[in-house]
C-alpha cells in the first residue's frame, strides 16, 4: 500500500445537552453509528471539508473547532486505511436532515447510556464517553480497526 490510498476523514464531535449526535450508515442489512463527516477532496482544508460534509449529509452550518481526536483504521489485510480526525464543533444553522447518499440510514443524539445499545465505528465508543463527559485527554488513538 503506498501513503496515496490513504483515505482522510474529518468529522464532528457535536455535544448538545450532553448528548452526542451520530450518524447511521447502512450497507446491505448492516446499521452501524459513526461521528458525522466524510471524506477530504484535494486541496481542500480540513475544516472545510467537515463543513460542506455536514452540510451535504444533515443539511446544517457548524463552527469548527480544535481537534478532539485521530486515530487510524487500519484493514488486518492492509487493504483499507483510513485516517480519523475528529473535531469539537458548534452548531450554528440549518434543519437537521439526512441528505441524499445512499448509504445515510439515520441520525440521533444518544445519551452516554444509549451508546451502550449502538456499533460505533471506528471503536472509540469510550473516548467518546470520556469527551462528552469533558474528561478526554488523549488526542491520538492509535490503530482501531472493526470490520464493517
Amino acid at each position: 500500500m503506498s501513503y496515496e490510498n490513504i483515505r482522510i476523514r474529518v468529522a464532528a464531535i457535536i455535544i448538545e445537552d450532553s448528548n452526542i449526535l451520530l450518524i447511521a450508515h447502512k450497507k446491505d442489512d448492516n446499521i452501524y453509528w459513526l461521528l458525522p463527516g466524510g471524506g477530504v477532496k484535494e486541496g481542500e482544508a480540513l475544516k472545510e471539508a467537515l463543513s460542506r460534509e455536514l452540510k451535504e449529509e444533515l443539511g446544517i452550518s457548524v463552527k469548527v473547532n480544535e481537534v478532539a481526536l485521530i486515530s487510524d483504521s487500519i484493514a488486518p489485510d492492509l487493504g483499507k486505511h483510513i485516517l480519523n480526525i475528529c473535531f469539537f464543533c458548534d452548531y450554528k444553522s440549518g434543519d437537521y436532515k439526512l441528505g441524499n447518499e445512499k448509504r445515510l440510514y439515520s441520525y440521533k443524539f444518544f445519551t452516554v447510556n444509549e451508546l451502550d445499545e449502538i456499533r460505533i465505528i471506528p471503536p472509540i465508543k469510550e473516548e467518546i464517553v470520556q469527551l462528552m463527559q469533558g474528561i478526554g485527554k488523549k488526542i491520538y488513538l492509535g490503530k482501531r480497526w472493526i470490520d464493517q
